[in-house]
């Protein structure tokens, strides 16, 4: 037993070392985003032409829960979340079935797609790379050697850029220099094309040798592309920087750009493998960074962390241990009280390999150490050593009744082996739902089960082998000496005693208590998930859909720049354009449009990163009215709203003014604040009437005048330009003669891009030519001729459209959306606003589903309490196995639903709201009771069955069983206080601490009054 002892204790320290560790448990993410775009459509033309078949597409995977897509002009994003039973080991040949059945979709001609399957990667590591007097170019040279060299990292899953700053070669042609020298911007696109492309020349077969053929003349720079030469109708010559501006520079509109601290930086986003220990990829990564600074990146260059996991892994792994250890200390000291040193000393042993050995198991199957591995355990410290307790216990008593010492230490075990067992298996199987549920909530707390599972049964096998061996070495007890009764014991005794002579007075005291825990229930704060305890915020900013980037950049440094100056924060990260990434698990991503952007807030400390929220928020809501700008904190269960309502159909104005009614709703209502609908009000845009029959008789075709548009836009882009390892985008525009961009669309020139032969051989002409007023430069000039689009165009007109259209399920949906208001809590604004909802007159071919922190609670609490009749049955079937009957079953089942009158207390008294961690209590207070309540009737049935009185059994049963039952609550209550104060957990150790202590006076009073209804036990 001692090599036993020796292999747990030293293994157990060794996995320890060797575990994977994280700040919270791997959750694989069954959500994935498809891309669809379709350059030149409008929303709507994306939404029918486009998304409308992949959508049907997606949906005919039976793995796919729901499809979110929001429709933009040019571009859709859809998003796809798969049933929760899928498995993460299947999620790999989900995806690639899905690539399948989009890749198969048939789009419109120009319209692409792209599956992001990645979408849930978690990179826990976060930098931001600033440059001091470089450019954006060469940042993005050196990021792209950082990853690199990152990326080779034992240990290191992935490196992600994000903000890189390309530059692009700008030709500007001067519209005027044009028609001055009789060219047609086709025709310089004619010479652009192909220019810089590797085109394939053979190969020479010459005396045996195969030598490779080669055409020299691409382009080595700016200069070159300047001296591209253009030949002109009457045979002359032009050079390309004659007739256009040619510079290299930033490519616009920055899609996504980072700054941290006001400098422009770029973000490296590390992610570690599956099963690796973060803290030791930190140090790797570190010491690799630290080279590179060295070695290879030029002074300036710095890198400043964002997010580092392995450093809040290190601090909330700190933290858990000092809790655990407290836990431990206290549950000995509590022991050394009421036991005595040396019961104590055994039981905290026990307790210490118990817990040590735990890590070798879960090391084998793959556990990690996390924040739910550790609080699994101190969660466990009662049940731990209630085992122990029992046998010590069992131990003392025998020798004091004058026992010999072998059968004092041998025949408790005999006797309570297989009711410990059967308890344990049901405290086990109390927290079986949190094994089996596939919801997010359920995954993310599934170590409680394993952890308990685990660390139960070892300390079940340890109670009756070591304890034993322990107690021989160790007690010293007097055979035949009487151990007075304690106050405890007296207490109880006399409380026993007038409930059984008041049976039914006791159950109908019961029956009240119970009804006021229900009104009472009503009172308690709710909740679903706490806030982390982070020193960080981050500010998502959102303006109107067709804001440019250079809009949204300048608010965020608005706010930037005021955030600056707060005394509490010490370093601003501003994101333009979309999230940098999913850094940690606990966070929501935002969408990638040039509207929006974000910041990331590092605080002094997490108190007062919690407490600036409201302050923050104020402002935001002053000073930026004309966006929509919320301050939030980190949250498992992030909800970009904690209230949404959906209404679903056909007809967008339809949707439009219901959603108003709902916004109007949640405006009046005392309980909500910043109402608004994800669906953009409309936004207005240029029409260009299409006159065909004139633009055809100017050889113009639709395309021609699109085409001619984007140069006097964006800019055409007609390929690409290689600089070593970088790629350069060539984009032609057409400038007014001052170099700047064209402010009027009527005067734009329209141009062919073939040449127009029509007219060439119309009587003019031939006249023309015969006469000799016309000649061949007459011919080129009607052949490249362009015209301004206000003699071909029937009109210029403004109007409004929808800038984004929503689905879900494919069907068009839009949502009002708000926030509860200062000290209201999710719940009592979704009940506000419900109300009001439910009375609206919705058409019968519209749908309404809400959304939001109440409806995921209420998936979450669904999908674990839908697998709990199956764990009642079990331990239905092994209280029956247990007992031999029905009745005793049922006296315990019937005790369980009472310890809610100490759970609903105890949230009263300390305030914490009931989510789903505080339910994740109660199921393990409802295994906590039916252990000592079998336990008890263990030794209720013991006595009968050895010929003593019912009534005086069933007394001092209860008696007897006080010191066990109150040293298994009084460790697991005062386990719990270092619980007390975590965020996280703070709400299940209130919840246990409250059950307990009112389930031990149900155990050792109430149960022995329910035995003798049910067996009709009286008072002699």
């Amino acid at each position: 037993m001692w090599f036993v002892v020796f292999l747990l204790t030293a293994g157990g320290m060794i996995s320890a070392l060797n575990m994977s560790k994280l700040e919270d448990p791997a959750i694989a993410v069954k959500s994935a985003v498809v891309l669809v775009t379709q350059p030149g459509a409008s929303a709507h033309q994306v939404e029918l032409e486009s998304v409308d078949p992949v959508e049907k597409a997606i949906l005919s995977l039976p793995e796919v829960n729901t499809v979110k897509s929001k429709c933009y002009n040019d571009m859709a994003i859809i998003q796809i979340n798969l049933n929760q039973n899928v498995q993460a080991s299947k999620l790999t040949g989900v995806w690639q079935r899905l690539r399948n059945k989009v890749n198969d979709v048939a789009l419109p001609a120009g319209a692409t797609i792209r599956v992001l399957d990645d979408f849930g990667d978690v990179y826990g590591i976060f930098y931001a790379m600033t440059g001091d007097g470089l450019t954006g170019e060469e940042m993005s040279k050196y990021a792209q050697l950082v990853k690199r060299e990152i990326g080779a990292v034992k240990g290191v899953g992935k490196v992600q850029l994000y903000g890189t700053r390309q530059n692009c070669i700008d030709i500007a042609l001067h519209q005027d220099r044009l028609s001055e020298m009789g060219l047609s911007v086709a025709e310089v696109l004619g010479v652009l094309q192909g220019q810089d492309a590797t085109a394939y020349s053979g190969y020479l077969i010459s005396d045996g040798s195969r030598l490779r053929v080669n055409v020299d003349g691409k382009y080595q720079g700016v200069r070159d592309i300047e001296n591209l030469v253009i030949q002109g109708h009457s045979g002359d010559i032009f050079r390309l920087g004659d007739i256009a501006d040619v510079t290299e520079v930033l490519e616009t509109p920055l899609r996504n750009c980072l700054t941290y601290d006001g400098e422009e930086a770029i973000g490296i986003l590390i992610s570690a493998n599956e099963g690796t220990d973060i803290l030791k990829v930190g140090k790797s990564i570190e010491k690799e960074l630290s080279r590179l600074k060295s070695d290879q990146l030029p002074v300036g260059v710095e890198l400043h962390s964002v997010f580092y996991q392995p450093e809040r892994v290190g601090a909330a792994l700190g933290d858990f241990f000092i809790n655990l250890i407290e836990s431990i200390l206290v549950v000995i000291l509590i022991l050394v009280v009421f036991m005595g040193l040396r019961s104590s000393l055994i039981i905290g042993l026990c307790l210490l390999v118990t817990v040590i050995g735990s890590f070798v198991i879960l090391n084998v199957t793959g556990g990690t150490m996390q924040r739910v591995s550790l609080a699994s355990f101190i969660l466990a410290m009662g049940m731990l050593v209630d085992n122990s307790i029992v046998i010590i216990d069992g131990i003392l008593v025998d020798l004091k009744q004058g026992k010999s010492r072998h059968d004092a230490l041998t025949d408790i075990g005999r006797k309570t082996a297989m009711p410990l067992l059967g308890a344990t298996m049901i405290a086990i199987l109390a927290f079986l739902p949190l094994a089996i549920s596939k919801d997010t909530t359920g995954d993310y707390i599934r170590d409680l089960f394993i952890v308990l599972a685990v660390s139960l049964l070892l300390s079940w096998v340890l109670a009756l082998l070591l304890v034993p061996i322990l107690a021989d070495r160790s007690l010293r007890v007097q055979n035949g000496a009487v151990e007075k009764p304690n106050r405890l014991e007296m207490v109880i005794r006399r409380l026993l005693d007038f409930s059984m002579r008041h049976r039914w007075g006791t159950v109908v005291v019961m029956v009240l208590l119970l009804g006021l825990t229900f009104v009472g229930y009503g009172y308690m704060k709710q909740g679903f998930f706490p806030d982390m305890k982070y020193d960080q915020l981050y500010i998502t900013y959102k303006s109107r859909e067709n804001s440019d980037w250079k809009h949204t950049a300048e608010a965020l440094e608005s706010m930037r720049e005021y955030l600056a100056g707060c005394d509490d924060i010490l370093h601003v990260t501003a994101s333009t354009g979309g999230t940098p990434g999913r850094y940690n698990l606990v966070r929501g991503i935002g969408p990638n449009s040039m509207s929006y952007g974000e910041l990331i807030v590092d605080f002094k400390d997490a108190k007062r990163a919690a407490g600036a929220v409201d302050e923050l928020q104020a402002y935001m809501d002053a000073h930026y009215p004309d966006a929509y700008v919320r301050v939030k904190r980190y949250n498992l269960m992030y909800m970009d709203f904690p209230v949404e309502v959906q209404f679903s159909g056909p007809d967008p104005a339809v949707l439009h003014r219901l959603t108003e009614q709902a916004l109007a709703v949640m405006d009046s209502c005392p309980q909500t604040v910043a109402a608004t609908s994800d669906w953009d009000s409309p936004v207005p845009n240029i029409t260009v009437h299409y006159d065909q029959p004139q633009a055809r008789q100017s050889g113009l075709s639709r395309k021609d005048v699109s085409i001619s548009l984007l140069s006097a836009t964006d800019g055409i882009p007609i390929g690409y330009y290689y600089d070593g390892l970088r790629r350069k985008k060539l984009n032609v525009r057409v400038v007014s003669a001052n170099g700047e961009a064209v402010d009027n669309l009527a005067t734009v020139h329209l141009f062919s891009q073939l040449p127009s032969l029509k007219g060439l051989l119309s009587e003019d002409v031939i006249i023309g030519l015969a006469t000799g007023t016309m000649d061949i430069n007459d011919i080129d000039q009607r052949i490249g001729s362009s015209v301004p689009l206000g003699q071909v165009g029937s009109g210029i007109e403004i109007g409004w459209e929808d800038p984004c259209v929503n689905r879900m399920n494919g069907q068009r949906a839009q949502r009002a959306q708000c926030f509860p208001a200062y000290g209201c809590s999710a719940a009592d604004a979704y009940k506000a606003v419900k109300a009001k909802v439910a009375q609206m007159d919705i058409p019968a071919s519209y749908s309404v589903k809400w959304y939001g922190e109440q409806a995921a609670s209420s998936d979450s609490v669904s999908s674990l309490f839908g697998s709990y009749p199956a764990a009642i049955l079990i331990i239905i079937l092994i209280l029956i196995l247990l007992f031999g009957d029905y009745k005793k079953p049922a006296i315990i089942i019937i005790t369980v639903p009472l310890v809610l009158i100490g759970v609903v207390a105890a949230m009263l008294v300390s305030g914490k709201p009931f989510g789903f961690v505080a339910i994740a209590g109660v199921l393990g207070l409802v295994g906590m009771m039916i252990k000592n309540d079998i336990v008890l009737m263990d030794e209720i049935d013991r006595r009968i069955a050895n010929g003593e009185e019912p009534y005086s059994a069933l007394i001092e049963g209860s008696v007897s069983r006080v010191r066990a039952v109150s040293m298994a609550a009084l460790t697991t209550i005062f386990g719990m206080l270092p619980l007390l104060g975590d965020v996280m957990f703070g709400s299940l150790a209130a919840c246990i601490m409250g059950g307990l202590a009112f389930g031990t006076i149900l155990t050792l009073v109430f149960v022995p009054v329910l035995y003798s209804l049910f067996f009709k036990i009286r008072k002699a």
